[in-house]
């Protein structure tokens, strides 16, 4: 048996091996990214304030500092943990396909379960950096979200996200099918349509559960 990483796929690898395909858009997709949050004075002056640490530190930070000092901030504010499903960050998806072991830890999930997550509902993975170029950011997201998929027996489509310094992603995978929404810049005024929509993947999340 063969080894392979998430790391190591491109978009277009995943696309022919597992037969997706790119759509224009879906509708969970779209009803996904058309959330609309009353975000009221203290959480504006917090969003706020983190916009304006991204904007002054993002060419600067590394990935980790991203994921320390924006991310989990920005994701804690939108509090998508309930009774049913929580948070979880670097654990291990593993299947195997055809005698080949595809692996690699999720930078974030949101998953069943108390210590050990169960199949996700939701990734987030790649964090980069703004200057690292060197992946396939959507590639690996994409093999990641096909194993959740594949760890769920295809249930119930699959949200995530790509994040490439101050740009994110939001993506669905609906059986053979994905869509990738436009670019939302976390260091203007798309952080608050950003929060929203995490706020949304509390409720689509809940229709599965």
């Amino acid at each position: 048996m063969t080894t392979r990483t998430f790391g190591t796929f491109t978009f277009e690898e995943v696309e022919e091996a597992f037969g997706i395909e790119k759509e224009a858009s879906l509708p969970l997709l779209e009803e996904w990214l058309s959330a609309i949050s009353e975000i009221d004075d203290i959480y504006k002056f917090m969003l706020n304030r983190l916009k304006n640490h991204l904007l002054e530190e993002v060419l600067n930070w590394n990935e980790d500092e991203l994921k320390m000092f924006f991310i989990g901030p920005l994701i804690e504010l939108a509090k998508v943990q309930t009774k049913d499903f929580k948070p979880f960050t670097q654990r291990t998806l593993e299947v195997t396909i055809n005698e080949t072991k595809i692996t690699g830890k999720v930078d974030f999930m949101i998953a069943k379960g108390k210590r050990t997550a169960k199949p996700p509902y939701f990734c987030i993975h790649e964090y980069k950096q703004e200057a690292d170029t060197s992946d396939d950011a959507l590639g690996q997201l994409l093999i990641t979200m096909v194993a959740a998929q594949m760890l769920n027996d295809n249930k119930f489509p699959m949200l995530g996200a790509y994040i490439v310094g101050r740009i994110w992603f939001f993506v669905i995978l609906d059986d053979k099918q994905y869509a990738v929404s436009n670019a939302y810049n976390a260091s203007d005024e798309d952080i608050f349509q950003i929060f929203a929509i995490l706020q949304k993947s509390k409720e689509i999340i809940q229709r599965y559960v």
